[in-house]
């Protein structure tokens, strides 16, 4: 079946979200040292392309962004951020989408709750500032582009991104060959908008991510009212006793 030119305008609005996301979010990876993993043949799995982690309840589940300590294009590293990626064009189905990513990522964090992972969402276009707000009270961190910022990114390009349930399907169809036209570095261009109009909220998440992959562990201590205090190093090596 053939899709909808607003499905597939959609589509590709949610391609560059990633991409822009990917070609910000790796210098940071770089920076500390980490590995950024995205959807991509890997080694590591086998060549396949999905990142996909699974849960404490060995449930799997999907992920656009995990950045690894430790990790490679061979060697599957400690994840220290999970990052979803989500575009909406109305908001009818905004909570439902926000529900779906938190079903994802909060079992993670719980399994792997000893690396301390950031985990955050990168939200677009219509969502309803109730579904916002839960994700914040789960303690996700968000960097979220508004349907207006999506516009005015594509109108940069030359490209009309605005639609509506009204828009005749010819009129898409014309905007989305227009779209699929542009060389890359264009599309590039149109993710580069986004962000540089969009600076604080960027500044904001970003910040959030580095803090989080600055956080390290050095030891535990473990203090009795009696006997001795315990130091863990590590938490997979053996504990060095104090007096």
């Amino acid at each position: 079946m053939a899709k909808s030119p607003a499905h597939r305008f959609g589509q590709i609005i949610g391609d560059l979200l990633e991409s822009t996301l990917i070609r910000y979010c790796k210098p940071i990876a770089n920076e500390y040292h980490m590995y950024l993993d995205y959807k991509h043949p890997r080694p590591a799995r086998n060549n396949q392309s999905e990142v996909k982690w699974t849960d404490i309840n060995g449930n799997t589940h999907k992920l656009d962004i995990v950045i690894e300590q430790k990790g490679s294009e061979t060697i599957t590293g400690n994840p220290r951020a999970f990052i979803e990626m989500a575009w909406r064009r109305y908001t009818k189905h905004s909570k439902n989408k926000a529900q779906e990513i938190s079903a994802a990522i909060k079992p993670l964090v719980s399994r792997y709750s000893e690396h301390g992972p950031f985990y955050g969402a990168v939200l677009a276009g219509e969502f309803t500032e109730n579904s916002l707000n839960q994700m914040r009270s789960e303690g996700f961190k968000l960097l979220y582009f508004s349907i207006h910022a999506i516009e005015d990114a594509f109108a940069s390009q030359g490209i009309d991104a605005h639609w509506d349930e009204d828009t005749l399907e010819e009129a898409l169809q014309n905007r989305v060959e227009q779209l699929e036209a542009l060389p890359k570095n264009q599309l590039q261009q149109i993710g580069d908008y986004l962000i540089h109009h969009n600076k604080e909220q960027w500044e904001i998440f970003l910040r959030c991510l580095q803090n989080a992959l600055e956080r390290t562990l050095e030891s535990i201590s473990v203090i009795s009212l009696y006997g001795n205090s315990n130091i863990f190093c590590n938490y997979s090596e053996p504990l060095i006793e104090s007096m």
